[in-house]
């Protein structure tokens, strides 16, 4: 949970970055007082979902 310490996980192989879904971003904004106006999926303006990897957010501060 965002927040909380979290330990390096003993891994071989892949790749450690760790992904976020929109709900997960809106909660860690809304925690630090700001609000999501819309997202993305690229530059061109295509609305996000979960089926894109690339997540690009516009927000304010409140």
């Amino acid at each position: 949970m965002y927040g909380e310490a979290l330990y390096k996980p003993e891994m071989k192989e892949g790749n450690p970055i760790r992904l976020y879904s929109l709900d997960e971003i809106t909660e860690i904004f809304c925690k630090l007082g700001l609000r999501i106006c819309n997202s993305f999926a690229d530059f061109s303006g295509k609305p996000s979902s979960d089926n894109d990897i690339q997540l690009m957010v516009y927000s304010i501060q409140e």
